[in-house]
């Protein structure tokens, strides 16, 4: 677990005081650029607390961002310059915020660009969906959170790495076959973690997995070829009809699979819930 998700699980200790609550004192502030030839689109995002929505924009876009906050607590941010974006709502000195009462910022991003995402936040609510975006990476860095991260539509770009850290949160990936990645690296603390694989597979696929004291659950589509390698004795898992070859666990359909999932999973405590899964209408070639 990385020192950056550590100091983001602390903001649930945080506070404010009940006049933050009271929303007819907000404001609002929004941003957009539509697609003026750019060849890529570098996105950091950084969010204490509150609620984040991220979904697809419309063709001609390059994104369009919405921030609605208290002034008294936060300072927005919204930067754009030779193809990066800057987006947050940065806490004001001294104050004190609550999760579900702090901020939000809604993020739509323009299909036509290759996408490099990098997420920042802590005790937030976080919906996701990168479905049909051209997304080259994406690192997500949560705290105390409830996270949705979804890829609803296959990705047209080849993804090098989707890098997940968690804290003592909830995180659920759905769609993860749509995603064109090479390779998911997870590192889960405190929290329930749910890793769903369907989709339209392009290519194979390897995650690395590090969890604590949550519990893992990897929903993997019948006639993707498996391979389990786990280490950590005090984990509980169900191989659900794997074979057992040496150290590793395989799908009998392993050798001749035309798309194939590679886990590594290293688990102190807590629990791994394989479920197989019945794949979408032309997910496998």
């Amino acid at each position: 677990m990385s020192r950056r998700t550590i100091s983001l699980a602390g903001l649930t200790l945080l506070l404010v005081p009940a006049t933050l609550a009271a929303q007819e004192n907000w404001r609002s502030v929004a941003t957009s650029r539509s697609h003026r030839g750019e060849k890529e689109l570098r996105v950091d995002v950084r969010f204490g607390a509150g609620r984040l929505d991220i979904k697809p924009g419309p063709a001609g876009s390059l994104y369009k961002a919405t921030l609605h906050y208290d002034p008294r607590a936060f300072r927005p941010v919204t930067e754009y310059r030779d193809g990066r974006l800057r987006v947050g709502l940065n806490t004001e000195r001294g104050t004190k915020v609550r999760s579900h009462k702090a901020g939000e910022i809604a993020l739509a991003l323009g299909p036509e660009v290759p996408i490099t995402l990098d997420l920042e936040f802590g005790a937030a609510e976080a919906d996701v969906d990168l479905g049909g975006l051209r997304i080259r990476r994406v690192e997500v860095s949560t705290g105390a959170s409830q996270t949705s991260l979804r890829f609803s539509r296959p990705n047209p770009e080849p993804l090098s790495v989707i890098q997940i850290e968690v804290g003592a949160a909830a995180f659920r990936a759905e769609g993860l076959g749509n995603a064109n990645a090479e390779r998911i690296s997870v590192d889960g603390g405190l929290g329930d973690v749910v890793l769903d694989f369907s989709g339209e597979w392009q290519r194979d696929m390897t995650a690395d997995i590090d969890m604590g004291l949550g519990a893992l659950t990897l929903r993997v589509p019948e006639g993707v070829g498996l391979h389990v390698m786990k280490d950590g004795l005090l984990a509980a898992f169900d191989s659900q009809g794997l074979i057992k070859r040496g150290k590793g666990y395989y799908s009998p359909d392993w050798d001749t699979a035309s798309r194939r999932l590679t886990i590594r999973v290293d688990a102190a405590l807590g629990s791994i819930d394989l479920q197989w899964v019945k794949p979408v209408a032309a997910s496998l070639p």
